[in-house]
């Protein structure tokens, strides 16, 4: 199979400084992809031991260019509408085109060192922070905000760039909490599920135009916001952890002709733990 299958194509990936984003952004670099970054913190993976030792360069654009790839990087902020259809003119002007979008910014109930000047994060306990009954105001707009509507604006601005090229995939980043509502981590679960509806929504949309839209819902990944998390393993049949590069794999399949015929899915990644 040809090793170069995405050249000639322009993949954006929101949210990929670090963690998922930039494993998903170096994968399909090494596809021949050229590579389109949104972040709000370019340099977001220096402030996590793991991450930093995972760079090959000082930023993931750089990494792909040493793949032998075209890659550009914007510092700015999705969760305004505006903000977020500048910078897609911006890239589509600079690169020519948008022919994939990987939706992945996104963030939970609390912020993470990343998200904070300080570089510190909140310290609080991710699976008490929010519950149906009881969601200070401040965290759910926050995540609504930081996981939906970065999704939706990224979707709406480059939807006319797809339509107008005759075709396009568009990824969007869900998670296991979007698909079961047990648990206390209900505001982040509730926005993942609502980019579920959002993927089918505007699979039905776009189909017409040639335009692939899924969604993929990563479980228990190790990455440097999160950490070691191998004690949950016993939850889960792989008994594992999974990686980044396996869920890289699975955009592969969806940002490649693979799944040409798949629309409006959602594909879970998580070693077997959703039932």
């Amino acid at each position: 199979m040809n090793g170069k299958k995405l050249q000639g194509q322009v993949a954006l990936i929101t949210g990929g400084a670090r963690g998922l984003g930039r494993g998903y952004a170096l994968h399909l670099a090494s596809l021949g992809a050229d590579i389109a970054i949104i972040d709000r913190n370019l340099k977001g993976a220096e402030v996590y031991e793991f991450e930093r030792e995972l760079m090959s360069a000082e930023t993931v654009m750089a990494e792909c260019e040493a793949l032998g790839v075209r890659a550009m990087g914007l510092e700015v902020d999705l969760t305004d509408r505006d903000i977020a259809e500048t910078a897609i003119v911006e890239i589509a002007e600079a690169m020519g085109r948008i022919d994939i979008a990987v939706c992945n910014a996104g963030g939970g109930t609390i912020r993470f060192a990343d998200e904070l000047e300080e570089g510190k994060g909140d310290g609080v306990d991710l699976n008490t922070t929010g519950t149906p009954a009881d969601c200070p105001e401040d965290m759910l707009r926050r995540v609504l905000d930081t996981n939906v509507m970065t999704c939706m604006y990224t979707c709406m601005a480059v939807a006319p760039y797809m339509k107008r090229q005759g075709g396009g995939k568009i990824i969007t980043v869900s998670s296991t909490a979007g698909l079961d509502a047990g648990g206390g981590y209900h505001p982040y679960g509730m926005a993942k599920a609502a980019i579920i509806h959002y993927t089918r929504s505007l699979a039905q949309e776009l189909g017409p135009h040639n335009i692939n839209v899924n969604a993929i819902a990563p479980g228990i990944v190790r990455t440097g916001r999160l950490g070691d998390r191998a004690h949950l393993a016993k939850q889960i049949p792989l008994r594992r952890e999974g990686t980044i590069e396996e869920c890289a794999g699975v955009v592969e399949f969806l940002a490649t002709d693979l799944s040409d015929y798949v629309t409006g899915r959602t594909i879970a990644i998580d070693g077997g733990l959703h039932r």
